[in-house]
């Protein structure tokens, strides 16, 4: 079987959770308009040769045992069947990324015709920062595992042609009984406080068994139609039914199911001299994980496929960036799925799907020559990349990048909850701090105040300085490595690398300043204005030199979830202007 390689367009839209039943932003109604012959020429040019799209399953088909569903399904089938028919023209398979059943907002009027089948009820955060209650669909009655066999067959019937679904089975939505219970895991990475569900017909089961149920359930619907159109399991956060690595699951998966593993969750770092957990994706760690190599030993044992969720372009470590241009860690990913046989990978989320250096680095490490040396492959590749570079400096420079990174205070907190990703637009006053939260950090969130409390997770403040100075400034030195590797290069990626390296440097330097400032803010005093000014006045600087990069690369500063701008050539002026009048005002007092 043909290596599995799925990518993304960054224009297309994953779509937002909504209190509708089904509505018209449903990324399977509009990616065919995105995914243009021109964006899947792209793709396919890089390397890959599949495509993954979020739906939902009661949208896409009809269903007879739950009627309310499809209703615009004629809309979704016709826009999916054009994409695969057109995205078969350049070897590209698509893939339908979903969660079945999905949860259903608790005020529909579904419920009052389907009352019999209400499970667990979420409260779920919508894009607007609002809550919404959602009730499951409960799978532990016959309608529902019914409905998911019957829909699914369904589902390959109305889309011939189909590469593929890929089926997250815990946590993302509200979904099954289980999917936001369990054990529930800490910024220091142990698991306690086991949650159990509010539905008494699932209270009765185990969370694996549902798990399986609807994965079965699903792939039994699937095959009976089309046994070309491949199911994938993918792990996320079995580690919360089931301790790792969730054997039970894995041997309870259909064989002809593909089992895919988060490639880095699940294991720990030294940062800063101490053992911190990985449970995000991560272009800092190369991984694999334990629970990545443990699971995978399972499902050999049981004889199924395996695929890896990868995140190789950027992750939340910093994901306003095109790419975080670690490639020497990629070289390590990838090299790993080669030398192992690994069936295939996911490589982004619904960000981080921009085509640079890292993917270009990654199908060239997996599909490519082999190297002798992680230096002479770096070497190599910058050759064939960044035609007319220093490729021996190219090399040393991203290989700095990646020590580089081994400063930086990864943990669920930071990643989540502080400023990384908007951090040059993020104001700092010379004022006492309120308390209020700065907020999410991969969505636009309306409400955001000075207080940097809820990023910390593990660390002490000090050590988030101490990592993002020692970051910022190692980051520094291959920077300048790389500025004079690319100087003899006239090629279009030699000028793309050099201000993505740049802006990662920026913004590193100022959530530095950023953690700084509010280390006097949060107990401010006028006697802390002198050191305040210092602060201002090194961002001052850092603002005024990334402006240039802003103005002629609009990729930075978007974010794909989000998809907005977090820090744009505006944005930035404008903070830049507040830190100078805070100066002039300090000068003439």
């Amino acid at each position: 079987m043909e290596t599995i390689r799925i990518w993304r367009s960054p224009d297309t839209r994953f779509g937002v959770l909504t209190r509708k039943l089904d509505h018209l932003e449903d990324e399977t109604m509009t990616a065919n308009a995105v995914y243009t012959d021109r964006e899947l020429a792209g793709i396919a040019k890089s390397g890959f040769n599949a495509i993954w799209v979020h739906g939902l399953l009661r949208n896409i088909v009809k269903s007879e045992v739950f009627p309310e569903f499809g209703k615009y399904s004629a809309r979704h089938q016709k826009n999916m069947n054009e994409l695969i028919v057109r995205a078969a023209k350049y070897g590209i398979k698509v893939f339908i990324y979903m969660q079945p059943p999905r949860a259903i907002w608790e005020g529909d009027a579904f419920w009052k015709k389907h009352a019999d089948i209400g499970g667990c009820i979420e409260e779920s955060p919508a894009h607007d920062e609002s809550i919404i209650k959602l009730r499951s669909l409960c799978t532990s009655t016959d309608k529902v595992r019914k409905y998911l066999k019957n829909s699914s067959a369904e589902l390959a019937k109305k889309l011939p042609g189909l590469g593929g679904v890929i089926l997250i089975t815990a946590s993302e939505y509200p979904s099954h009984c289980w999917a936001r219970r369990g054990r529930i895991c800490d910024a220091m990475g142990h698991y306690h406080d086991f949650k159990a569900t509010d539905c008494p017909r699932c209270a009765k089961r185990k969370p694996g068994e549902i798990v399986n149920e609807i994965i079965q359930n699903v792939r039994d619907g699937i095959k009976s139609v089309d046994k070309a159109v491949e199911v994938i399991a993918w792990n996320w956060s079995w580690n919360a039914y089931e301790q790792d690595p969730s054997p039970e699951i894995i041997k309870n998966l259909p064989e002809d199911v593909i089992y895919m593993a988060d490639f880095e969750r699940g294991s720990k770092k030294k940062i800063l001299g101490k053992d911190h957990p990985i449970d995000e994706y991560s272009l800092s760690f190369s991984g694999p994980s334990e629970r990545f190599s443990k699971s995978t030993t399972c499902a050999k044992k049981a004889g199924l496929g395996i695929m890896t969720k990868l995140q190789f372009g950027t992750t939340h470590e910093l994901a306003t960036v095109p790419n975080i241009p670690l490639i020497a860690n990629v070289f390590d990913k990838a090299s790993y799925v080669r030398d192992n046989k690994i069936s295939g990978f996911m490589g982004c989320w619904n960000f981080g799907n921009m085509l640079t250096a890292n993917t270009a680095a990654f199908n060239y490490f997996l599909t490519g020559k082999e190297h002798r040396t992680k230096k002479l492959a770096l070497e190599a590749f910058a050759s064939e990349y960044i035609p007319g570079c220093d490729a021996k400096k190219a090399a040393s420079a991203w290989m700095t990048f990646s020590k580089a990174m081994d400063n930086y205070p990864f943990s669920i907190p930071f990643l989540y909850a502080s400023p990384i990703n908007y951090t040059l637009a993020f104001s700092i006053k010379p004022e006492q701090s309120d308390d209020v939260p700065c907020g999410r950090s991969w969505l636009m969130d309306k409400t955001r105040g000075d207080s940097l409390e809820a990023s910390l997770g593990p660390y002490t403040l000090d050590e988030v300085i101490k990592g993002l100075e020692k970051l910022s400034k190692e980051w520094k030195k291959g920077l300048e490595i790389f500025t004079a590797s690319v100087e003899s290069s006239r090629s279009k990626h030699a000028k793309e690398e050099l201000n993505t390296a740049t802006v990662c440097y920026h913004v590193f330097r100022s959530a530095w300043n950023t953690y700084r400032a509010w280390k006097l803010t949060r107990a401010w005093e006028k006697g802390k204005m002198k050191e305040f000014v210092k602060i201002a006045a090194d961002e001052t600087e850092n603002l005024a030199s990334v402006l240039p990069v802003l103005k002629k690369d609009k990729r930075q500063g978007f974010h794909g979830e989000a998809f907005d701008y977090m820090f744009s050539t505006g944005l930035v002026a404008e903070k830049l202007k507040k830190l100078q009048n805070i100066q002039n005002m300090r000068n003439l007092s």
